[in-house]
């Protein structure tokens, strides 16, 4: 076992000795966000923490290698307005794709056969399907996303109601994994947001929260809108509360055994990838040098 699964902590040596193991082509890349959420007190890396923190306990129970972690990706609906100082970092669709299926083709080069890119921000997902689809046709190697911090512990864990989940989620992540000290939780929960159909679409239209840029007119949710956070976030301001009903919402407790939920069920995700037979055509990567 090494010390570490992380590719940027091994020798070429270790790698080449993971990959003759069986199961050993399957590797894991976590694809983080720098992104103004919400709530004007989520740090804006919280996704990329959480996507790493994920592949490092997946990694450590299924035993597979995965990449450092990519630091931006595709977010252009959470710049805010320009001169605002929201501190957003977005790669553009072209080039974000370019650099996911570069990192591909390299790990294909040198003998992985499943490449399975992370991540909780759930755009970077949508925004890779080309990706998906050109690794498999190009190399026949087999690319998957696993995105979204969805797992049915969720809920359960955090004991809030649906308009509560996200903030409450978000704030248990960032005390499980940011330095003690360094998140206030209390004001974190009075600001909060809801969603909503822009007011300029009129009042035949609604939206709810977790449906990305899709909004419903009369009844069918079927309509994907390009448009910018601003037009469907609203924030709000609940009244002050306990410091002891702020911690019955959210705990560096309830983070963890989120985090170990869903890691578990990625590690479980990974290991159902490594029996699966997989005939790679192509290797070559000679776009490397363009």
């Amino acid at each position: 076992m090494p010390p570490s699964y992380c590719l940027t902590h091994l020798g070429s040596a270790a790698v080449r000795e993971h990959l003759q193991r069986p199961g050993g082509d399957v590797v894991m890349v976590p694809v983080g966000s720098c992104e103004r959420h919400g709530n004007p007190f989520t740090p804006l890396g919280l996704d990329a923490l959480v996507t790493l923190a994920l592949v490092e306990r997946a990694a450590a129970r299924a035993q597979v290698l995965y990449t450092p972690l990519v630091p931006f990706g595709y977010t252009p609906h959470h710049m805010g307005a320009v001169g605002e100082g929201a501190g957003t970092v977005c790669l553009s669709a072209e080039t974000y794709r370019r650099l996911l299926e570069d990192v591909g083709r390299s790990l294909i080069y040198h003998g992985f056969n499943k490449i399975v890119y992370v991540s909780e921000h759930t755009f970077n997902a949508e925004a890779a399907q080309d990706v998906l689809f050109s690794l498999r046709f190009r190399t026949g190697a087999i690319a998957a996303f696993y995105s979204g911090r969805e797992c049915p512990q969720v809920a359960q864990i955090l004991g809030s109601p649906p308009e509560r989940l996200a903030s409450d989620l978000e704030a248990s992540l960032a005390l499980a994994l940011l330095p003690e000290g360094s998140f206030e939780l209390e004001p974190y929960l009075r600001h909060g947001y809801q969603v909503h159909a822009p007011a300029w679409l009129g009042p035949a239209f609604r939206k709810r929260a977790g449906t990305g840029l899709r909004v419903a007119y009369q009844g069918a949710e079927n309509i994907t809108l390009g448009m910018d956070d601003r037009d469907f976030v609203s924030p709000i301001l609940r009244p002050a509360g306990p410091e002891e009903q702020a911690e019955e919402r959210a705990s560096a407790d309830k983070g963890r055994r989120i985090l170990d939920a869903t890691a578990t069920h990625l590690a479980a995700f990974a290991e159902s990838f490594k029996p699966l037979k997989v005939s790679v055509s192509n290797r070559d990567f000679p776009e490397r040098a363009r």
